[in-house]
Parts: structure tokens; sequence; C-alpha cells
């Protein structure tokens, strides 16, 4: 008879669960896209409740009702300092704008009045925080199972 802890089956889950890089790392990427196009979904969604479609012909610029809405997108997968990352992201010419604000200038070079951002990236983000956090304890839940 022993005194004391038994660790064996401890070191033994240890064990297995470090043998298992290739299905964590597979489960971490399917994770991440899923989320990733959840949140696009959902800031596409915020888009569209908080920016107006405006049209913009002129001689020098042309620009189509709702360029911007149209514009976000998911990005891919990347590894940074070991970390798995995906970015949600407009590739419209002006989402900077619409997202952090801009002073108008007028035919007559005169300024207008600063206008507010509409924060809808950051918004949605942080609206989707709680999901995705839901997310990847379920998908380390569904790990720990299989081993």
């Amino acid at each position: 008879m022993r005194d004391g802890f038994d660790c064996s089956e401890l070191m033994d889950f240890a064990e297995r669960l470090g043998a298992q890089p290739k299905e964590m790392l597979k489960a971490q990427k399917k994770m991440l896209r899923t989320s990733g196009t959840k949140l696009r979904r959902k800031t596409a969604q915020r888009a569209r409740a908080d920016v107006r479609r405006t049209a913009v012909h002129r001689p020098k610029y042309d620009r189509k009702a709702g360029d911007y809405h149209r514009s976000i997108k998911r990005g891919k997968l990347n590894k940074e300092d070991d970390t798995l990352r995906i970015r949600v992201y407009s590739s419209d010419k002006i989402g900077h704008l619409i997202e952090d604000g801009w002073t108008p200038k007028f035919r007559d070079d005169s300024c207008g009045s600063p206008q507010a951002g509409k924060k809808v990236f950051a918004d949605a983000a942080k609206e989707f925080e709680p999901e995705f956090e839901s997310a990847a304890e379920d998908m380390v839940d569904e790990l720990v199972k299989k081993i």
C-alpha cells in the first residue's frame, strides 16, 4: 500500500493530449474559420443597419450604392508569434473613413464639421466576443472528450 496521490491517469492523459497536435490544430483552424464567417455576417448586418447606402456620381469619382456593404470580407488564417488569427475587414477604398470618421471638404475648399465614425467593426467584435468564447470552450471540451 502506498501513501499519497496516484497521478498515473493524469500523466497518461497528458501524454495522449501531447500526442494529438495535428487534430488540435485542425480543430482550431476550423473553429476560427467558422467564427470568422459568423463575425463577418454579424458585421455586415450591423453595417446594413448603421451605414446608409449612398451613390456618388461625379466626373472624377463614381461610386455605386452599397459598395461598403459588399466590401466586408473574412480573411485567411495567418500565424503570428505562434498564434492563429483571422480577420474581418473592408476592402472598400473609403471604409476607414466610414469606420473612423472624417472631415468633409466642400467644393469651395472650405471644411465642414467633423463627422463621427460608425465604428461598425469594433461594435460587431464586441458584440460577438461572448459567442466566440463559448465556441472556443465547446471546441476544447470536444477535444478533451475525444482523448
